[in-house]
């Protein structure tokens, strides 16, 4: 197996908290969410468009498969929120809700790590999905 065909074989796992109210998986899979925001940790740097990504919610036995069809790097969230969009990132939300956006992400667990490693817009093509 040459390393090309193991980095085409590589497959990411996020986990993600999906409600009735904010269903996120729902959201990418049918095209309404544009972008997973996450904060740019080392192993979401080895991310490669074209890998596939599997995220998934244990809690509620939902998730998506599918490969990465854009990955943009940011140093903020802001940075993020304005270029991408924040009705593409957070459906519920007015576009000019740039600040509440923000305060969402902030809140996300691990969001101070922003700070060090800067953040990520991960776009999904979805295969298939269990939601």
């Amino acid at each position: 197996m040459t390393k090309k065909d193991k980095t085409e074989c590589r497959t990411h796992r996020i986990s993600i908290i999906n409600t009735p109210d904010r269903p996120y998986l729902e959201w990418l899979s049918n095209g309404i969410k544009t972008a997973e925001g996450r904060v740019n940790t080392p192993s979401r740097r080895k991310m490669i468009v074209g890998e596939y990504i599997f995220l998934f919610d244990d809690k509620r036995d939902q998730n998506i498969y599918g490969r990465i069809s854009f990955k943009h790097e940011y140093k903020t969230f802001r940075e993020m929120l304005l270029t991408e969009g924040v009705k593409n990132m957070l459906p519920f939300l007015n576009s000019e809700d740039l600040e509440q956006g923000i305060k969402i992400y902030e809140s996300f667990p691990g969001a101070e790590r922003v700070k060090k490693f800067g953040c990520v817009a991960i776009g999904i093509k979805v295969i298939k999905a269990k939601l």
